[in-house]
């Protein structure tokens, strides 16, 4: 199964992202992740090297990201 990664800039220290969650990206979060599996909808501040994630929800299908896509006109 491919994954999917949408994004949309919220402003310039911010971005919403619907995808899988990376061990880096795991490390940046401000809670723990018991259950990394699966994609996650987010929002990183800063850039990838010292910014930090806030995990908005644990998305329960593949079809769940598709439709948050389309709520957040995410490319």
């Amino acid at each position: 199964m491919a994954e999917f990664y949408f994004s949309v800039n919220l402003d310039n220290d911010r971005t919403l992202y619907i995808a899988p969650l990376t061990d880096r990206k795991i490390s940046m979060a401000s809670q723990p992740v018991p259950d990394p599996s699966g994609y996650f909808l987010y929002e990183q501040r800063g850039s990838s090297e010292v910014g930090t994630i806030e995990i908005i929800a644990h998305l329960a299908s593949e079809e769940a990201a598709l439709r948050l896509r389309e709520v957040f006109k995410m490319e």
